[in-house]
């Protein structure tokens, strides 16, 4: 593989306080070095023009499981043609489907994939909700916690996590789905990522049932979630979450079609509520209001976070919440050349949250390209960004029969 060597960057890492104009050489598809006046020689020169060379970009609530149902998007199209080294799908596949999502999905996808697994045999995300529909969602013999644990052994590799819907029976109090991957995540020392909001045909555990529940690390995914979620009717934060957050939780953007509201986090980063992670919940559904990861950034930019917040949610902060600090979220010397280029324009917008909110904005980050193990492309735009992309127009068909909330 020949070098590269990529100049007049605006290298940007948060993880080790970089934020500056230099160069950065890449050998063997890794990080060869940092610097001012690096050697030329062997190297293919790429000049940014002090674009944004970062760390490269984890999304860590994604749905890229194709082979099953019909929910979920290509992982490169989620990934690294949105300029997103690193995806995580988030508990599209329960355990006897798992083994299929690693075969199909993150051995073939030229992004990294990990997965937040669904501790229950069968979950299956479709545009029908057919896990909800069926009720297997919350059927306690849709738990199985020793063939949970030989799954898990197997596809350690990949798995990161749990991903628990905290959905339960009308009229009951325990979540089947949550009970196990409470224990099994003690078990593995790996955090659950909870989903925040409703559910159709299902019941869920109330933030007062279930936020007191969570341990130091585990993930709230859809933080400004505008009903059902972290805040009262008058908008304050509600102890049981602010307990939660002194104890080490970590909060998620998830931003997805729905589970959004931009008056929810404004609410919120008025009271210092701010996003560890910023993920977009990427699914058929909506493509045509979250677009790409670089998109969601934009909003939290316009709503008052700074550059280096934004780029360390994506990054170093991502990687931690995943436990992969020591191989990704930064420029280190050694690393995988996982990058993304970017470049933030002067473009007036007119941002959407999903709920009918809108949020005019006049600048706008914008993806430039990736390099993913070494491998640098250019990228003109992101596949969502197309008005006439076919997955936008798959997202909205029978879009308006579909409740509330996304898996």
């Amino acid at each position: 593989m020949a070098a590269t060597l990529f100049i007049n960057a605006h290298l940007l890492d948060p993880a080790q306080g970089l934020d500056e104009i230099g160069q950065l050489r890449v050998e063997e598809g890794k990080i060869a070095a940092i610097g001012r006046h690096l050697p030329v020689a062997g190297a293919e020169v790429i000049d940014l023009q002090g674009q944004l060379l970062t760390p490269g970009w984890i999304d860590i609530h994604t749905h890229v499981f194709t082979s099953v149902g019909d929910f979920c998007l290509p992982a490169d199209e989620v990934g690294i043609r949105s300029g997103v080294t690193t995806v995580v799908d988030a508990g599209t596949s329960g355990t006897l489907t798992f083994p299929a999502f690693r075969e199909t999905v993150a051995q073939t996808a030229r992004t990294r994939v990990y997965g937040l697994i669904d501790p229950s045999l069968l979950y299956i995300a479709t545009s029908d909700f057919i896990a909800h529909r069926l009720g297997f969602a919350v059927d306690p013999k849709n738990q199985d916690l020793d063939r949970a644990r030989q799954v898990i052994e197997e596809q350690r590799e990949i798995i990161v996590g749990f991903k628990a819907r905290p959905t339960v029976k009308i009229g009951e109090t325990e979540s089947p789905t949550l009970t196990s991957a409470l224990i099994l995540a003690e078990e593995y020392r790996l955090p659950i990522m909870i989903h925040l909001g409703r559910f159709p045909m299902d019941g869920v555990l109330d933030p007062s049932d279930l936020l007191d529940r969570l341990r130091p690390g585990d993930i709230v995914t859809h933080t400004y979630q505008p009903r059902f979620g972290l805040f009262d009717a008058e908008g304050s934060l509600l102890p049981v979450a602010r307990r939660a957050l002194e104890r080490g939780v970590l909060l998620d953007v998830g931003h997805s079609g729905s589970d959004f509201s931009f008056n929810t986090a404004r609410l919120g980063l008025d009271q210092g509520i701010r996003p560890h992670t910023i993920s977009t919940d990427l699914n058929i559904f909506n493509t045509e209001i979250v677009v790409d990861l670089a998109t969601t950034m934009s909003k939290f930019l316009a709503l008052g976070m700074t550059l280096p917040e934004v780029i360390q949610a994506v990054t170093s902060a991502a990687a931690r919440a995943i436990q992969k600090s020591d191989q990704l979220g930064s420029l280190q010397v050694g690393r995988e050349a996982d990058l993304t280029v970017a470049e933030q324009v002067e473009e007036e917008a007119e941002l959407v949250d999903g709920r009918g909110g809108t949020l005019l904005v006049s600048q706008l980050l914008k993806v430039r390209g990736v390099c993913r193990a070494g491998r640098f492309q250019k990228i003109d735009h992101t596949p969502y960004a197309l008005p006439t992309s076919e997955v936008r127009q798959l997202a909205w068909v029978g879009a308006e029969t579909v409740n509330e909330e996304i898996p």
